[in-house]
């Protein structure tokens, strides 16, 4: 188990006397125990005595599982049981039992939404229409909700998550590099993607990394204009004098990453140096304001005004950043206008200032992931943010 986790889960059983928590989504494995699982049907149980249980299907391959930790299954896939999930409900009520933990509730997060893919990403498990409810059934004294503490643990990331993400933000730079060396007239939006692609899942293998995937979205041309409106890749042609932006989200191993660069086909114009330069200014301004104790609103509010008074207030229709790490976006407040809350070590954000018009015939946005540290910051994806991909 990772230590300053288990510590953080123990401190939300005591504080809610609970007789354990449960998690089930991947994110929550990956946060609990580093776990990204491949079925997506494990399940965590986490009791007071603090002697965690994972509950994984007999299909999960072996060599995924964490060490440390006890391990039971449950069938998935067998004729002769056609009802796993039972089997499973009567199994984690078993291991309460034993525990004499019954007379206390359990908790977790209710919501069947909101989570990362598996392993197996191209299809998320469907779980069954009461899976909380018989949750809920399994202490004798029901659920307690603690959800406000549980969504807060995404916010703190331990020295053994900005591994992960370290490795993470190693990958993404290779899929940077092959951006900036693939961006050229003639080639198509979805041909670049493809590279892009390509290139992380060639890491699988390299440095401990078992799971690699890249979700490259490529726009150019008057296609950057909706770039505040949404991401897409097309057929277009990329042609010489093409702004082109990659929104690109990056997993490995249950880690993410959430990146963008634009960079520019053939040489830019004026007006495209200036929206470029205003929205890294803007960024470097609000990321030399991080650190533990800064109110969002105001890293968010000093972006804001630089682009504002550089003309381009109009053009900036969508919050400075979010808390990304566990998730492609991480719950947890943001960088935003209406933001209450303040930075803390431990967090990961994006700073992703952007300028995007129709009348401008351009879009730009710069996207980095910031880890807030004791005195200040770190930039985890610390690679060429200019139009050439030059340092």
């Amino acid at each position: 188990m990772y230590k300053e986790r288990s510590e953080m889960i123990s401190g939300i059983i005591k504080s809610h006397d609970l007789s354990g928590l449960i998690f089930w989504r991947p994110d929550e494995l990956v946060l609990a125990l580093g776990y990204m699982p491949l079925w997506g049907l494990s399940v965590l149980v986490y009791p007071a005595d603090d002697e965690p249980v994972l509950f994984v299907p007999e299909l999960e391959p072996e060599d995924l599982l964490p060490a440390n930790i006890k391990i039971k299954t449950f069938p998935w896939g067998a004729k002769d049981c056609p009802d796993p999930w039972n089997v499973l409900y009567k199994e984690i009520k078993e291991v309460l039992l034993q525990k004499h933990l019954l007379n206390k509730p359990v908790s977790f997060i209710k919501s069947i939404g909101g989570t990362a893919p598996c392993r197996m990403s191209g299809e998320q498990p469907l779980l069954p229409a009461d899976f909380t409810e018989c949750l809920c059934s399994l202490s004798e004294t029901g659920f307690k909700d603690a959800t406000e503490d549980l969504l807060r643990l995404y916010q703190c990331k331990t020295p053994a998550d900005i591994a992960g993400l370290k490795l993470t933000h190693r990958v993404a730079a290779v899929a940077v590099i092959v951006f900036y060396q693939q961006v050229n007239a003639g080639i198509t939006e979805s041909k670049l993607a493809a590279l892009i692609e390509y290139a992380v899942q060639e890491m699988i293998g390299q440095e401990e990394i078992s799971f690699a995937r890249a979700w490259p979205m490529v726009l150019s041309g008057e296609n950057t204009s909706n770039g505040g409106k949404y991401n897409r890749t097309t057929g277009k042609v990329i042609v010489s004098g093409d702004l082109v932006m990659l929104e690109m989200a990056v997993c490995v191993n249950g880690y993410w990453a959430d990146i963008t660069r634009t960079a520019i086909s053939g040489v830019a114009s004026d007006l495209q140096m200036e929206i470029f330069e205003t929205v890294k200014n803007a960024q470097q301004i609000a990321i030399e304001m991080l650190r533990p104790g800064v109110a969002m609103k105001e890293v968010d509010g000093a972006a804001r005004k630089y682009i504002e008074e550089a003309g381009y207030g109009a053009y900036f229709n969508h919050a400075l950043g979010h808390q990304v790490g566990f998730r492609y976006h991480d719950p947890g407040a943001g960088l935003s206008a209406n933001s209450n809350e303040v930075l803390q070590e431990g967090m990961v954000l994006t700073v992703e200032p952007g300028i995007y018009g129709v009348e401008l015939n351009a879009g730009v946005r710069t996207e980095d992931n910031i880890l807030i540290t004791k005195n200040g910051y770190e930039i985890l994806s610390d690679y060429p943010r200019n139009l050439k991909g030059k340092s």
